[in-house]
């Protein structure tokens, strides 16, 4: 079997885990058949958003040039080596948000 690269793994756990969230809240979250700048799209009744997901240890670099909704920014947490899923952070913020010059990371904490 091929192996799969790091950075690979941790972007698809990001993006399994906002799937996962996003359930709890009755959002049915899926990755469109081919590639074109969004990772999910999500649905709730009559209402679609497209989704970038970013998951990182740190702050995610923005791609404000790239057209979604809504910025899903999976924050990892680990016990050394161990990830914990419980334990790590989905926030979920409009891309309007992002693009104001007010908008603070640090907010988030």
């Amino acid at each position: 079997m091929n192996q799969l690269p790091a950075n690979l793994i941790k972007g698809t756990i990001g993006e399994l885990l906002v799937q996962l969230r996003l359930l709890q809240y009755n959002v049915q979250a899926s990755a469109p058949l081919k590639d074109s700048g969004n990772d999910l799209i999500a649905i709730r009744g009559d209402i679609f958003k497209a989704i970038q997901v970013k998951t990182t240890k740190d702050r995610p670099q923005i791609p404000l040039d790239r057209k979604y909704h809504i910025l899903a920014y999976v924050r990892l947490k680990y016990d050394e080596d161990e990830l914990l899923l419980d334990s790590s952070d989905v926030f979920l913020i409009k891309k309007e948000i992002l693009e104001r010059s007010d908008f603070n990371w640090k907010d988030l904490d």
